[in-house]
């Protein structure tokens, strides 16, 4: 069943982070975290805190708080807006940045072992498929 193997996916990849989070400051970040310093390193400029919330789906202090603690770790800044004094934009910070490279790694390990039970030609219909599936 589909929702069985979903969950076996998620346990997979939790035992990869697992391992690797023993090693890598940015695997230790809760989920909520990291899909927050995905988003700001998606962006192709600097984000408003306002289109953080509103990508995020949250109310703007949730945002503010996000990212206050994501100061505090030393993994993004917020600077001034020049169109907007009042307004405030978010950027990774170098340490973020690195560590968001690093992480592509494990994802990359991960397709790896799941490749490494498959055929080619299986491993790229799964590929078309999660393309078709996650859109």
């Amino acid at each position: 069943m589909l929702s069985d193997n979903l969950e076996k996916i998620e346990r997979f990849a939790s035992k990869v982070w697992r391992i690797q989070s023993k090693e890598d400051p940015i695997g230790q970040l809760s989920f909520n975290e990291y899909d927050y310093l995905k988003v700001i390193q998606s962006a192709t400029e600097a984000i408003r805190l306002t289109d953080l919330a509103k990508e995020m789906q949250v109310t703007k202090p949730s945002a503010t708080n996000m990212v206050k603690r994501l100061e505090r770790k030393g993994l993004a800044v917020r600077q001034s807006c020049s169109e907007d004094a009042r307004s405030k934009r978010v950027v990774l910070t170098d340490k973020a940045v690195q560590g968001l490279a690093d992480e592509s790694r494990v994802y990359g390990l991960m397709a790896d072992k799941m490749k490494s039970k498959l055929s080619s030609e299986q491993a790229e219909q799964l590929n078309k498929l999660l393309e078709i599936a996650l859109k």
